[in-house]
């Protein structure tokens, strides 16, 4: 019973640490660098015990030490503003759905431990880990929200190194500091006070030269890029009562652009306004025979009132291009192929498929946009809709259109005019791939636009992460980015990761600032996570290599 509960208060004190640790939560980001050892000493002890030889006997703890750092930094999941069953499940699903994939990496570390023993199965265990972190961001029941690297998102001025690792290497630098001051705790009776007194050096060094060597680059980077100004509107309008249908979307948009004009001067060279600001309804005339689109159809957007009234707000701003969020459609022609996510129109062999999407307006009334291409689980996508498309109408309705979303593979950037400005249009969600926004970066894009809503989780931690993870994702491309929501923080950073200026949560604001267009690429937005493709690959041989000495070992025994 002793034991017992040594384990229950490890891996409880591991679950309040990283808490506590976690931006907008405890905000305390040192803590970060010793969380996992209550369980690591734990797992120790237990594996020296005569349960050594069934590992998944620990996973409860390990089970339990992630179920308490869920809850407790993602708890705001449970404030949507829909039925009670609808909160419950917000807050239950992604919690304990986190937990089960969260806990694969230590399973398969348990079962290393057999063959490489106990260093050698620790030191696997960071492999195990990137390799869940970068499978956790590429299916469909992707929620990274939790990647150990976001845990420095409020202090982007200790990992500039981003720049070449990304956030993974945030992940390696805390497992590293961790296993480091393991390494100090373990087995030090019987040890030298000279030797401990090396291993507490090594571990600070551990934790002090990348913070040192970020703090290098910090104060000795420099802001590149020809000046452009932008102006980001941020309308508060509440997305349950107001934004989708009970205000008229036309009236939304003029009131939007009222809020820009009043902002804007010679130098607003574009305009932001936030997710799914334009609302027009998709709707179909059949006239004579021939399909004409209303609304905001991709398949023909000069029709849509929304762009006109753009393409007119800017004719008295010729120098200057708007980029918005929108609810949109796409019709396929008739017999075409169409993705699962495609829904049936009544009456007609035709299908179509909505996207939460982004639009860029220029002042001769051309036009292009893009789709958003991450999209939230259960919100916007029905996970494995090949094998449950029948049931992707029980996906949520936070967003104006109900069921799975479609989406588009390229990563896309949208220009002005001029080809000046080359956005990165993230929607939301996307914003929290650091890959993801990379891609358009290498595709060309010299400035970061970030549209969203941050309104459905209410006056809650949420937001205020989401804020912050946008900030590593300037230091990762060196991109400046402009922060565009509906109900807040909307904010300009600059590349190192700063924030300029910001507006107040849940309030109607207007930001101007300038913003620098860098086209250079960093490490990372010219390599993606690969780190995290490595560690697939590094993982697999460890395993073999594990299941190798485990039977080598057997066989030892039985000789």
């Amino acid at each position: 019973m002793r034991n017992r509960s040594f384990y229950l208060l490890t891996a409880l004190l591991t679950g309040l640490l990283w808490a506590l640790a976690w931006p907008a939560i405890g905000g305390i980001t040192p803590l970060a660098f010793i969380a996992w050892v209550p369980l690591l000493w734990a797992e120790e002890r237990y594996a020296r015990s005569d349960k050594a030889e069934r590992p998944r006997n620990f996973m409860p703890y390990v089970m339990l030490a992630l179920l308490i750092w869920n809850l407790l930094t993602t708890w705001w999941l449970g404030f949507v503003s829909e039925s009670a069953g609808t909160r419950l499940f917000t807050l239950i699903g992604p919690n304990v759905g986190n937990v089960l994939v969260m806990s694969v990496p230590w399973l398969a570390f348990r079962i290393a431990r057999r063959g490489l023993g106990g260093w050698g199965a620790r030191l696997a265990l960071p492999v195990f880990w990137l390799a869940f972190e970068r499978f956790h961001m590429h299916w469909d029941l992707s929620w990274p929200w939790l990647t150990l690297g976001n845990v420095f998102a409020q202090h982007p001025e200790w990992v500039q190194w981003y720049e070449v690792t990304g956030h993974l290497g945030g992940t390696i630098w805390v497992w590293a500091a961790n296993l480091a001051l393991l390494f100090v705790a373990l087995d030090r009776a019987g040890k030298s006070q000279g030797l401990v007194t090396k291993r507490a050096l090594a571990a600070a060094l551990v934790i002090a030269l990348p913070l040192a060597g970020s703090y290098v680059r910090y104060f000795n980077f420099q802001e590149e890029g020809e000046p452009a100004g932008v102006v980001m509107v941020q309308p508060d309008i509440d997305p349950y009562t107001e934004k989708f249908g009970a205000v008229d979307p036309l009236g939304q948009l003029d009131g939007m652009l009222a809020q820009a004009g009043a902002m804007m001067n010679d130098s607003t060279a574009l305009v932001v306004m936030p997710e799914t600001a334009l609302q027009e309804p998709p709707t179909l005339e059949n006239v004579d025979g021939r399909l004409v689109f209303h609304g905001l159809w991709e398949n023909d957007m000069a029709r849509s009132e929304s762009v006109k009234r753009i393409t007119t707000f800017l004719q008295g701003h010729s120098n200057a291009a708007v980029v918005s969020g929108m609810s949109a459609a796409k019709l396929y022609p008739r017999g075409a192929e169409f993705p699962v996510s495609a829904r049936i129109l009544d009456g007609m062999d035709r299908a179509f498929d909505a996207y939460n999407a982004a639009v860029l307006v220029r002042a001769d009334g051309s036009h292009e946009s893009y789709n958003k291409s991450k999209l939230v689980p259960g919100v916007e996508l029905m996970p494995f809709e090949n094998v449950l498309g029948p049931l992707a109408g029980l996906a949520l309705d936070l967003g104006g259109t109900t069921g799975s979303l479609g989406t588009q593979e390229e990563r896309s950037v949208l220009w002005t005019a001029d080809k000046r400005i080359g956005m990165a249009p993230t929607i939301c969600y996307e914003s929290i791939y650091g890959d993801h926004v990379a891609a358009h970066v290498r595709n060309g894009a010299n400035l970061i636009v970030i549209m969203t809503n941050d309104g459905w989780w209410g006056d809650s931690p949420g937001y205020k992460q989401h804020f912050d993870y946008g900030r590593l994702r300037a230091v990762e491309t060196r991109r400046d980015v402009a922060r565009c929501a509906n109900t807040g923080i909307s904010a300009f950073f600059n590349q190192r990761g700063d924030v300029l200026q910001r507006s107040g949560w849940w309030v109607k604001a207007t930001l101007r600032g300038t913003v620098h267009l860098r086209s250079d690429l960093t490490f990372y937005a010219r390599n993606g996570d690969y780190i995290g493709i490595g560690s697939y690959g590094v993982s697999a041989l460890l395993l073999l290599l594990a299941g190798g000495m485990a039977l080598r070992k057997r066989g030892a025994k039985n000789v």
